[in-house]
């Protein structure tokens, strides 16, 4: 299980953390009021069709909260 603080709200955005990426993957939102409780779920070969991005100190990939 993948944890996030919270989606980059002004482009819509979830950076996953590369090292974090597996073949399966269950994504929470730890911060977000708005998307408590609930768990997304998205294949490694989907996130890695997204750009690669910074967060300031590694590299993340930039998957549209649509796509999760």
């Amino acid at each position: 299980m993948i944890k996030i603080w919270s989606p980059r709200w002004h482009d819509r955005k979830a950076l996953i953390a590369k090292y974090k990426v597996k073949d399966n993957n269950e994504i929470i939102f730890t911060k977000a009021k708005s998307l408590e409780g609930r768990v997304f779920k998205i294949s490694g070969e989907e996130i890695r069709r997204y750009p690669l991005e910074s967060n300031g100190k590694i590299p993340c990939y930039a998957v549209p909260m649509e796509k999760l």
